[in-house]
This record gives structure tokens, C-alpha cells and sequence, in this order.
């Protein structure tokens, strides 16, 4: 049926009616090929217009345009070339090209054809409109010098695509092409504005005599994970409608019908188009877009050939090559071609129907005119630029779904106008187009992650209970402060530790704050430190003013008499806790010194694997980056709570075999010293060394912070509320001080030298003057007492031992 249609429209075509009328005869190659890559069902378009063209008495007067046969390219190089040579070798003399089919076809055809002689002139003097062959090397005027194109150039794709990319959430995209120069070039143009955004492009390449299907079937058979909605898939937009089924049916595959339409479901295909005003408005061509889909749909139906979108495009390209004959015929009937830059060029000014292929003055007159083409055809407002290629500024994005049959559906738009920026048709959304969720795009996912919760919740816990016990001091320091084994601990200064474990306790909630932003992690990271300094430095600055006060009183060789003042021994610790403040402040308030919160990668668990198979990256906010000045203000911070560590060890084995219980902390504080010591260099082994393993790093440090917090306090109050138990009244510190006699620290008076120094702080004073009493009294009553007494010689009689510490 068809070969019977074709041969009667070539013989119809050379027959010069009764009024004399010319044939004016344009060389027709399309591709006949298999698959996505036939472009045959243009050829009734092709017809529609040239009856329409022919039917129009004021368009090409006394000529007949048509074409000898349909030349088939195979959508294939070689062969291209090969319909074009018999289109030149034979008769009769064609004026134009209309082809080749697709761009792999059109290329080497428009490469030559600008070379092209016979009657020995090395110039070919036809114009060549292509339909379907959207290559952006096509635009190369130097190398296609008289190609045309009534379709945009694939140079609007990249940015096409990298907004559906933006659109999407996607980085990266990898693609399948076939190995000729036209497609590995578009790919270099993609990659090129990929890495204007910084996004990944990765491609493959198969040989041009592979069917596409066959790869999509490879890639089915080896992945069959590689579909919606673990991937998307973008193709390209000149694959007919169900080209897929004559791969199936032809065998050429492994998988049925409806694995392909599986596979291919909600892909997307990126469409450069011509839209036209309304489907109802008047063409140029003398009907309504609408007009043309009914005849053209008809005929198609009719002499068996498949719809395709370029039909309209194919329409129109005959069209303009009309419009254009018939403004040249006009120059040439008036003979004024002033302006078209034609004038000087060799040849002469000859009725169409004498062109011959050496003529280049009308070679040039019909590109001119083909140039100036401003037409309102079916498929849109035809223009070119000065490259050739039509002016487009929309292009579509279409999604293969499911309406029954699997079928192309308009669901987006772009315009170069606008950017690019990808706009819904009315009625789509991101989840109408992908309803299980946005397919990822293979980039790992940057997630930026906190503290797992159980341990968040557990260090939340043993911070409370350390409150708690911290409160239970506060509130034992005060109901008991007045009693003897209290007094002896200067519960003024108790305070400044109670108040110091309670800081470092809250500086638990912070350094395990579970923040996810750089604003929250950067407020955490300078509240943090300062609670930390702070308590600690209140802490143990007590502590070490405890242990100086004992050193001296044991160790000092002088025999002057010091008296302590509980305003002196909270002086030292602020004193102390002054010091970590300066270095905080500076921290703080110098830029350089300021720590830059930093984005890195979670070395404890650097990835994972998330839905749909996808590989996720974690990562962290750490306080400090690699900046060096504000890791050096980290070693001096540290570098001062070590060096108090130090001191604290010094006095602590100087002070080792002092006992004396109820009366002084030696023993105690010495534990205190010595187990913070060990805590604070796993702290700082911590923060140096496991930063950036998130929940390594928060537990120690937390449960380090902890234990040393708890110690402070467990070691200062809890031996007091013992004795506090087995001694309310705080008798058993009279039988602890026995001691060698010495200077009386109550007077001046001296019954026995002595080189010990007597430093007593302002409690302990008091507590002698109350034992001084009670002796007294207890003395007094033994005396007057009425039952019979013991007497003891002078030399026996029990005395108070002179106090001495």
C-alpha cells in the first residue's frame, strides 16, 4: 500500500499540466529505520503540504512543487550519504533538501552539501531544511553554511535539564548515548553546564548499530533495580509512541511488553518544541493547528504509517521552502536583489525551473529568503537566527503514565525567557509525577546528624541526679553549718563547690545538646566552655585553697601564729576562677581566637545505606575547624586547669600523712586532686583526639564530666554527714586532739617551745574557744561533785593537752 501511494505521488509530481507549469523538485530523505529511530510517519504530512502548497494559486504561480521519491537514511551516517548521492545523480535538479530524519543523518549531508558541484563548480547551491535533527553542532555556520532547521537546537537542553535537576533535588545524572560525534558532543555541552553548577555528570556510550530497546533490555536484565522509584529515567523526545513494542515483537529482546512499560513508567522526557498561538487560529498555511492533527492523523491512519510529533514540523519545513521560492521568483521576475548580499556573487539571475547546481547567485537568493522566513506555521511561529536554527523559547517536559496504555503526557514547562525555571502544567506537582516519593539521584545523602537519643537521655538522667545531690548539699551545708564538723570544712567555701558542680552538671545538657544547625551549635560551643571553666575552676579552686591552708598549718617551718579568714580562702578560689575567665573572655570576644564551627564528617559512622538503597554520608558540627590560633587558646585553656592540677598534686603528697579526722580535709581533698587529674587528661586526650567521633566524644566527656563533678562533691560532704551521723555533737574530735604540747593558740602564754607554725582559719578558733568551755565546765563539775572522788597526785591528774594543728 504503501510503495503504491509513493509511486503515485512521484509520477503525479513529474507531469507538467496543460497550462505549461514547472515541477520544482526538492530531494525527500527520512529514516526508515527500526524502533525509535524511524521518522517515516512524517512522509503524510509531507503529502498534506504539498497538496495545500500546490492547491494555492497565489504561491509559486506556473510551477508544481513535489519531490521524486522518499530517500531513506536509516537514521545511520554512511547511509545518509549514501540516499543524498542518489538524490544529486539523479533527475531531476532539486533545489532544496528536506531531511535527513534525525541529526546523526542530517550532519554529514548538511557538512557537504555547501561543497557540493556539478558542471565542474565546487559549489552546491541547494538549501537543506531538516525537521528532525536538533544537534547543536548544526548551528556551526562555518562548517553547515545553507542548513536550516525549523526546530530549536539541542543547545537548549543543558540548562533545560540542570532545571529539572534544581526542580528535583538532584546533583547528579548519568547518561546513555550512542557513540557518534553528534551525541558524545551534546554530552560534552551537558557536562560543560553541569560543572557550572557543580553537579556530576557520568556517561556510557553504545555502538551506533545497537537498537536502543537492546539496551534498555541489558539494562533491565543486568539491574533490575534501575527503575522508579529507586531511579528516573529522561529521554530524549523523537522516540515514536510504542517504540518499544516492535522490539518485542520482532525478538530482538529478552523482555515482554510489559517489563519495558514497568520500566519505563514515570520517565521523563525532555521536549524541545514549537507551540502554536491556538489551536484554532488561522496558520500562514491556510489552516488551524487542530485543522491539521485531524487530516494528518487520517491520512496517517489511512496509508499505514505511525503519528509522530515532528509530522507538523515536517509540514512546516516544506512550507517555508515554498514561501521562499516563491519570494525568490519574485526577485528574479522584477531583477532587483539589492540587500540581499547576493549581488556580487557569481551566477545569474535564471527562472527556478533553469537552477542548476553551479549557479551561486541563486543558490545564495534562496538562502536569503529561506533566512528572512517569518512564518505562523501548525507548529508554531517559525524564525531563524543567523546560525540557521529556529528562535524557540519553550520547551516541555512529558512523563510516560500509565492511562491504560502507556502514553506520553505534558507535564511541565520551561521558557528561555524565564530562565529556564521549571513551571507545573495546571493539574501536576511533584506528587502527582512521582506519588511514591522523588526518585534520589545516586548522590549520598549529606545528613548532618546529633547524639543518638538513648544516650542523650541516660546523660540527661545522671545530670539531674547530680543536681539532686548537689541541692542535698546545699541544703546539709546549710541546716548544719553551725555544727563542729561542719564548721571545720568552711562551709563558706563549700558553697563556691556546690555552685561550681552545679554549673559543670548544666554544662552536661549542653555539650549533649542534640542540635542539627550551625546557629544552635555555635551559641552550645561558647556556653559549654564557659560552664565548664567555670564550675571546674570554682571547684577545684576551693579545693586548692583547702589543701593550701593544710599544707601550711603541717609543713611550714616558722612559729608565727596565722589566723585564716573565710574571706581569704574564697579570695583564693575566685582568684583562681578569675584567671579561667580572662582566658574565656579572650576566647570569646578576640576573632581569631574564636572558635569556627565546622561541618565535618562523623568518623564514628562516616555512611549508612537509607530507603530505596541509597548511600547517606553523616556528618557533624564541631566547635573548632582546623583554624590554628583557636587550637592553641584550647591548649592554654587547658594547659592552665593542668597546671592547677599539678599544684594540687604537689601539696596533696606534701600533706599525705596528715590525719586528723573532724578536724582538717586532708584526706579527702588529696582523693579529690588526684582522681580530677586523672579525669581531666582523659578530657582532654577527648577533645583532641575523638572530636569528630560524635557520640565517643559525648560520652566520655559527659560521663567524665560527671564523675568529676560527683567526686568534688562526694568527697566533701559525704565523710561530714557520717560523722555528722555517729557524732552529732561532734564529741569524738575532743578525743582526737591529743597532741604534742605547744604554744597555746588561745595566749601568749608558753609551756612548752615549739617550732610548729599555727595557721587557724577563723571556725577552727571557735571551736577551740567551745572546747576550752566544755572542759572547763566538765572540770568543774567533777570537782563539786558529792560523791566520793578520786584523788590523783599532782603528777597523775588528767590535764587537757595544750592544742596544736
Amino acid at each position: 500500500m504503501n510503495v503504491l501511494l509513493l509511486l503515485l505521488l512521484f509520477l503525479s509530481y513529474q507531469i507538467v499540466d496543460g497550462n505549461s507549469n514547472y515541477t520544482l523538485s526538492f530531494m525527500f530523505i527520512t529514516s526508515f529505520g527500526k524502533f525509535g529511530l524511524n521518522s517515516s510517519g512524517v512522509i503524510p504530512a509531507a503529502e498534506m503540504a504539498i497538496s495545500d502548497i500546490n492547491d494555492r494559486s497565489t504561491l509559486l504561480p506556473g510551477y508544481v512543487l513535489g519531490y521524486d521519491s522518499v530517500r531513506d537514511s536509516q537514521c545511520q551516517y554512511d547511509k545518509s550519504l549514501d540516499a543524498f548521492f542518489q538524490g544529486i545523480q539523479s533527475a531531476p535538479v532539486k533545489l532544496a533538501v528536506i531531511g535527513c530524519g534525525c541529526s546523526v543523518a542530517t550532519e554529514p549531508v548538511a557538512a557537504i552539501s555547501h561543497h557540493w558541484n556539478i558542471s565542474q563548480v565546487s559549489w552546491s547551491f541547494k538549501e537543506m531544511i531538516a525537521y528532525f535533527s536538533g544537534s547543536a553542532a548544526l548551528s556551526d555556520r562555518n562548517r553547515y553554511k545553507r542548513f536550516f532547521r525549523d526546530i530549536p537546537s539541542n543547545a537548549l537542553d543543558p540548562p533545560a535539564f540542570v532545571s529539572v535537576l534544581q526542580h528535583f533535588g538532584w546533583k547528579r545524572m548519568f547518561s546513555i548515548t550512542q557513540d557518534e560525534t553528534l551525541f558524545t558532543g551534546a554530552n560534552a555541552n551537558l557536562l560543560t553546564a553541569f560543572n557550572q553548577v557543580n553537579y556530576t555528570l557520568g556517561s556510557a556510550t553504545f555502538k551506533t548499530s545497537a537498537d536502543p530497546v537492546k539496551v534498555f533490555d541489558n539494562v533491565l536484565a543486568s539491574k533490575r533495580g534501575y527503575m522508579y522509584p529507586k531511579y528516573a529515567w529522561i529521554l530524549p523526545d523523537w522516540y515514536i509512541d510504542q517504540w518499544w513494542t516492535a522490539a518485542v515483537d520482532g525478538g530482538s529482546v529478552n523482555c515482554t511488553d510489559t517489563e519495558l512499560e514497568t520500566f519505563l513508567e514515570r520517565a521523563l522526557i525532555l521536549q524541545r518544541y514549537l507551540s502554536p498561538d491556538a489551536n484554532t487560529v488561522l496558520t500562514d498555511a491556510g489552516i488551524t493547528p487542530q485543522q491539521f492533527q485531524e487530516q494528518y492523523k487520517y491520512l496517517a491512519k489511512q496509508s499505514g504509517y505511525d503519528l509522530t510529533d515532528a509530522g507538523a514540523r515536517l509540514y512546516d519545513a516544506i512550507w517555508i521552502l515554498a514561501v521562499a521560492l516563491n519570494r525568490t521568483a519574485i526577485m528574479v521576475n522584477k531583477g532587483n536583489i539589492n540587500g540581499t548580499g547576493c549581488e556580487n556573487i557569481p551566477g545569474s539571475l535564471v527562472p527556478l525551473e533553469q537552477f542548476q547546481y553551479s549557479n551561486e547567485k541563486m543558490g545564495c537568493l534562496i538562502q536569503y529568503n529561506i533566512q528572512m522566513t517569518n512564518f505562523s506555521g501548525v507548529s508554531g511561529n517559525i524564525q531563524f537566527d543567523s546560525n540557521g536554527t529556529c528562535i524557540q523559547h519553550t520547551l516541555r517536559l512529558k512523563q510516560y503514565r500509565r492511562n491504560g496504555s502507556l502514553t506520553k503526557t505534558q507535564c511541565a514547562h520551561f521558557s528561555t525567557l524565564d530562565s529556564y525555571v521549571f513551571n507545573f502544567e495546571p493539574g501536576f506537582s511533584d506528587q502527582i509525577v512521582y506519588p511514591d516519593g522523588t526518585p534520589p539521584d545516586g548522590t549520598p545523602l549529606q545528613v548532618t546528624v546529633s547524639l543518638a537519643i538513648p544516650l542523650v537521655a541516660v546523660m540527661y538522667i545522671l545530670a539531674a541526679c547530680g543536681i539532686t545531690f548537689a541541692g542535698a548539699c546545699l541544703v546539709f551545708n546549710i541546716l548544719f553549718r553551725q555544727r563542729r564538723v561542719v564548721k571545720l570544712s568552711s562551709p563558706n567555701l563549700n558553697y563556691l563547690i556546690i555552685l561550681g558542680a552545679v554549673l559543670m552538671y548544666i554544662s552536661v545538657y549542653i555539650y549533649i545538646l542534640p542540635v542539627k544547625d550551625s546557629s544552635g551549635i555555635r551559641g552550645s560551643c561558647v556556653l559549654r566552655e564557659w560552664l565548664f571553666v567555670v564550675g571546674y575552676a570554682l571547684c577545684f579552686g576551693s579545693v586548692l585553697a583547702k589543701m593550701w591552708r593544710i599544707y601550711y598549718i603541717f609543713q611550714n617551718p616558722t612559729a608565727k601564729k596565722i589566723v585564716f579568714k573565710d574571706w581569704q580562702m574564697i579570695a583564693v578560689a575566685l582568684c583562681i576562677t578569675a584567671v579561667g575567665v580572662v582566658l574565656l573572655i579572650l576566647g570569646t570576644a578576640v576573632p581569631q581566637l574564636r572558635g569556627q564551627v565546622t561541618l565535618r564528617t562523623n568518623d564514628e559512622n562516616p555512611n549508612g545505606i537509607a530507603q530505596l538503597g541509597l548511600k547517606e554520608e553523616y556528618f557533624i558540627w564541631t566547635c573548632y575547624g582546623s583554624s590554628t590560633p583557636p587550637f592553641y587558646w584550647r591548649i592554654l585553656v587547658f594547659s592552665y586547669l593542668v597546671i592547677l592540677q599539678i599544684i594540687g598534686i604537689m601539696l596533696a603528697f606534701q600533706t599525705r600523712k596528715v590525719k586528723f579526722p573532724g578536724l582538717n580535709d586532708s584526706v579527702f581533698v588529696a582523693a579529690i586532686i588526684y582522681t580530677s587529674s586523672i579525669v581531666l587528661v582523659i578530657l582532654i586526650v577527648d577533645t583532641f583526639i575523638l572530636n569528630n567521633y560524635l557520640n565517643t566524644f559525648g560520652a566520655i566527656f559527659t560521663v567524665g564530666i560527671i564523675i568529676l563533678t560527683t567526686v568534688f562533691l562526694a568527697f566533701t560532704f559525704v565523710p561530714k554527714m557520717y560523722l555528722l551521723y555517729k557524732d552529732p555533737e561532734g564529741k569524738s574530735i575532743s578525743s582526737n586532739l591529743n597532741m604534742p604540747e605547744t604554744r597555746d593558740p588561745l595566749n601568749q602564754d608558753t609551756r612548752r617551745p615549739s617550732q610548729d607554725v599555727i595557721l587557724l582559719d577563723s571556725n577552727q578558733l571557735q571551736i577551740i574557744k567551745e572546747l576550752r568551755l566544755e572542759n572547763s565546765m566538765l572540770k568543774e563539775k567533777l570537782m563539786t561533785s558529792s560523791e566520793p572522788s578520786v584523788q590523783f597526785p599532782d603528777s597523775k591528774a588528767p590535764q587537757l593537752k595544750e592544742f596544736s594543728t
